[in-house]
């Protein structure tokens, strides 16, 4: 018997969890995956990433904003990281900084917001293949929803 998923340096898989979601006019959040009709403001789609690695949330609905911009900004960091090895961003309206750095076969990921800063570090290639897929999964249910609104850019980033 083989097993052919993907080991890190330390022999085992990492667990990467990242989910989206839409704020309601509530104030309350819905998984994109369920969401069934469009945001009410396709300029200003407010919602939150949750990102998860080995049990440890690094973003969570607390650090909502504009996720539709956010998915854009971290799709343009997976090729910046890609290229250069690193990359930075600032959430679209909160006064949050992300940044992904490579570490031999792996990435830091670090969020700060304010006083508090969060780190996990994942398996490089695990990590960005888990970015793409989410944001893949964002662009095309929001794609579903208000199809005449284009993410052509960010898309072509994620695909590559």
């Amino acid at each position: 018997m083989t097993d052919d998923s993907p080991v890190t340096d330390q022999g085992i898989q990492a667990m990467i969890e990242i989910d989206t979601f839409l704020r309601g006019a509530d104030g309350g959040f819905v998984p994109v995956a369920s969401c069934t009709s469009a945001p009410a403001d396709l300029d200003y789609v407010e919602g939150a990433i949750r990102l998860t690695v080995d049990g440890q949330e690094v973003i969570g609905l607390e650090e909502w904003d504009y996720v539709d911009q956010l998915w854009a900004y971290i799709a343009d960091m997976v090729t910046q990281l890609h290229s250069s090895g690193h990359a930075q961003t600032h959430f679209p309206d909160q006064p949050i900084k992300l940044s992904f750095e490579t570490t031999g076969t792996r990435v830091l990921v670090t969020v700060k917001a304010g006083a508090e800063t969060k780190r996990a570090s994942a398996p490089a290639e695990e990590f960005v293949r888990a970015l793409k897929k989410a944001g893949l999964v964002f662009f095309g249910k929001m794609n579903e929803l208000a199809p005449g609104v284009s993410h052509h850019e960010a898309v072509r980033a994620l695909s590559a």
